[in-house]
């Protein structure tokens, strides 16, 4: 019997240590994360398992401790039961300074699930494509920062629409790894989200007589782009400029650019915000001008016509951010089930 016991003991001190080197890793160092979606496509593609670094940009603290360990939201089996108390949520602390550069891909909580705490919303990936201070301007879907056009990755994604004299064989389209899109009309016109080297090649087949980009408007408003105004007239395709909010900047408020800054002044950096005879009143002084708290930015997905991104929703907030994709440690497609050995351990640009 002491020898059972001794046995539980050791077994226990085991588990024990064990638990805890694996969630200071997850906590501090490496998280994994799954892709279900086509947003990052052919950055990042449905079915990879990406690891996240949590040092490249200061390993945030979390904010909501009383929680299950390793699991984000919600336990399993059950109907949606939190795995985690909201009742004590601590403030935002980083590990030394967040550090995040222009075209990284960036692991962030999404900031509009405003019904979770801020390190239990879901997870989204995306890249990096303007930093606070910044001067943000989408021109015909090119991006330019600061006046001068951002370069395109070759693995960037815009959807073309194609003209075909006849039906595109399923092989072909298979051979392409093209999963999204299809037929527009019943003769034979195509829109796939296809980079430029794909592009190029269905362009070169005989039956194809076009492919051009498919194009919104200057000056046409959609009512899903941020910040959902009709002053602001912006589009998929043709964005700002807007300045990004910087930690310490100062902006004049008025009635009609008050709509890009007041769900940061309200929800991010918890103020009240009212609006009374033409006057901004903030936690219930007249306000003139706002100084951000934070660092924010925009996050763009690299398949630009298949994204909600930070064209759909405004900024992100630096206490938002979990870390950098790092790696893609495993890849299978959800389609086939078939593994993607050569996506394996390969690191993300």
């Amino acid at each position: 019997m002491k020898n059972l016991m001794k046995h539980l003991k050791d077994w226990s001190k085991a588990f024990l240590w064990a638990f805890l080197v694996a969630w200071t890793i997850r906590t501090f160092f490496i998280q994994g994360a799954f892709i279900p979606t086509q947003s990052m496509e052919k950055s990042l593609l449905p079915g990879d398992f990406i690891f996240i670094s949590k040092v490249s940009y200061g390993p945030r603290l979390p904010i909501t401790p009383l929680a299950v360990p390793f699991m984000h939201q919600n336990l399993p089996f059950t109907d949606n039961t939190p795995a985690y108390l909201d009742w004590l949520e601590l403030p935002y602390w980083r590990i030394g300074s967040i550090d995040v550069e222009r075209n990284d891909v960036v692991v962030f909580n999404y900031p509009m699930e405003l019904d979770r705490p801020i390190d239990k919303r879901t997870l989204y990936v995306k890249r990096c494509v303007a930093l606070p201070g910044d001067e943000l301007k989408i021109w015909s879907k090119r991006v330019f920062i600061n006046g001068k056009p951002m370069p395109v990755s070759a693995e960037m994604q815009f959807t073309r629409h194609i003209k075909s004299s006849e039906p595109f064989p399923q092989r072909l389209l298979d051979s392409l790894r093209i999963t999204e899109g299809g037929l527009v009309s019943n003769i034979h016109d195509y829109e796939f989200p296809l980079n430029d080297s794909i592009a190029n090649f269905l362009g070169t087949l005989s039956t194809v007589s076009n492919v051009t980009m498919r194009m919104e408007s200057e000056g046409d408003y959609q009512a899903h782009i941020f910040p959902h105004n009709r002053f602001f007239a912006f589009n998929n395709d043709f964005w700002g400029p807007v300045l990004v909010p910087q930690k310490g900047s100062t902006v004049q408020l008025n009635d009609s650019n008050i709509v890009l800054y007041e769900r940061i002044i309200r929800e991010y950096e918890g103020h009240t915000l009212e609006m009374a005879g033409g006057k901004i009143y903030i936690d219930k002084k007249e306000s003139k001008s706002y100084t951000f708290e934070m660092n924010y930015y925009f996050m763009m997905g690299d398949n630009r016509d298949n994204s909600a991104d930070s064209r759909a929703w405004g900024f992100v907030p630096e206490n938002h951010i979990s870390g950098k994709a790092w790696m893609v440690f495993f890849s299978h497609d959800p389609n086939t089930s078939e593994i993607r050995w050569k996506r394996m351990f390969s690191f993300i640009r």
